[in-house]
């Protein structure tokens, strides 16, 4: 019986419960409106304590609500990754939030307006870890004022320039999977905002003569990706619905 017990306890302790809604770690107003621009880019624009994202999916608020990349959401309905939200929301007060403090108030936003309920499981996927290379050129640290901004835009000659203003390495590795089609994880020890414009030329270029995404992150960035498989921590959707406007 004592065995039995402790098999019981194991297997609740693997089953995240609906996520616990905390009046400290919530939103004070939030406005969600669906966005039917068909337009493809988003944006986001933080000040000190207010969220604004633009034209973003429900996925990219699962990926920034858990600091998790696509390949780590499993079980997700199709509509998470092609209907697309404007929300606005405020926390009550003016502190300002790093990426990894806004994370439990987002979860909560998404428990109490996308009835969101998950469980965690490990996966073995492939994936590209990025790193420092050892003499390279290295990512130049932000100061002073400024606000976040990370875009890829193409450019006149037909590359791609990713834009970078306070950004970080987690924000970074997330564009770079989107980019390459497999998971990217974050492997430089890179904690700071760093400015930087990085370019290269999209593989379906013929005739291309710059450098590709691989080439150009050794080049101008100083970092590379090196390609492993690797047991990563998955979030594993059990429930979510469509939000209610307002």
């Amino acid at each position: 019986m004592k065995r039995l017990g402790q098999l019981i306890i194991v297997a609740a302790l693997a089953i995240s419960p609906p996520i616990a809604r905390s009046q400290e770690k919530a939103f004070d107003v939030v406005s969600i409106k669906r966005n039917r621009t068909a337009a493809e880019a988003s944006d986001t624009n933080t000040t000190p304590g207010r969220l604004s994202l633009v034209n973003v999916t429900p996925l990219s608020l699962i990926r920034r609500a858990f600091g998790v990349q696509d390949a780590q959401i499993i079980d997700a309905p199709g509509w998470l990754s092609s209907e697309r939200y404007d929300v606005v929301a405020v926390t009550g007060n003016a502190a300002t939030l790093s990426d990894k403090e806004r994370q439990p108030f987002l979860q909560d936003l998404l428990a109490d307006r996308w009835q969101f309920r998950f469980h965690r499981e490990m996966r073995e996927i492939r994936v590209y870890s990025l790193v420092r290379l050892q003499n390279g050129p290295t990512p130049t640290s932000h100061t002073g004022p400024g606000e976040y901004s990370m875009r890829i835009e193409p450019t006149a000659d037909g590359r791609l320039a990713l834009r970078s203003i306070r950004g970080n390495m987690m924000r970074f590795a997330e564009i770079l999977t989107r980019q390459i089609g497999d998971l990217v994880v974050d492997g430089t020890g890179l904690s700071g905002e760093y400015d930087f414009n990085l370019q290269w030329e999209p593989d379906q270029n013929a005739g291309a003569t710059g450098p590709s995404l691989f080439a150009a992150l050794q080049e101008q960035l100083g970092l590379k990706l090196e390609s492993a498989k690797r047991s990563v921590p998955a979030i594993v959707i059990d429930h979510i619905e469509r939000p209610t406007e307002n």
